[in-house]
């Protein structure tokens, strides 16, 4: 499919396929997300500049926490502005990841939410 009319390319499809699952590790200056497929996504909070990954399983981004939240600063096909939000339920038991993604011509914004319910068993 082409980009006319803000049609989902492939592309776009592959970008915003749910992961079965994810493990988030904060760490001093950053958060590590990595999911199913051992695929990292890199999210520095401390407004270094980022060096463009030659992996392709290891995604580098600029973000930024507001309050509870963890935002990225990202690029999608096409150079399409688009962001990730990150929060933890207020009962622990659940994260919400919210994809803000600018929709080509029209200038209209997708938003996809997904929840990922926290593992009963935490890996020793």
């Amino acid at each position: 499919m082409g980009d006319a009319g803000g049609e989902t390319t492939e592309e776009m499809r592959q970008l915003i396929r749910p992961d079965l699952s994810q493990t988030l590790e904060p760490k001093d200056a950053e958060v590590d997300v990595t999911n199913d497929q051992s695929n990292k996504l890199v999210c520095y909070t401390d407004g270094r500049k980022i060096q463009k990954s030659k992996d392709d399983s290891l995604k580098q981004v600029s973000a930024h926490w507001e309050g509870t939240q963890l935002i990225t600063d990202e690029k999608g096909p096409k150079g399409r502005k688009m962001s990730r939000t990150f929060e933890l339920s207020s009962d622990g038991r659940q994260i919400f990841e919210t994809w803000h993604i600018e929709n080509g011509r029209s200038g209209s914004t997708i938003v996809i939410r997904y929840v990922y319910d926290a593992a009963s068993e935490y890996p020793r």
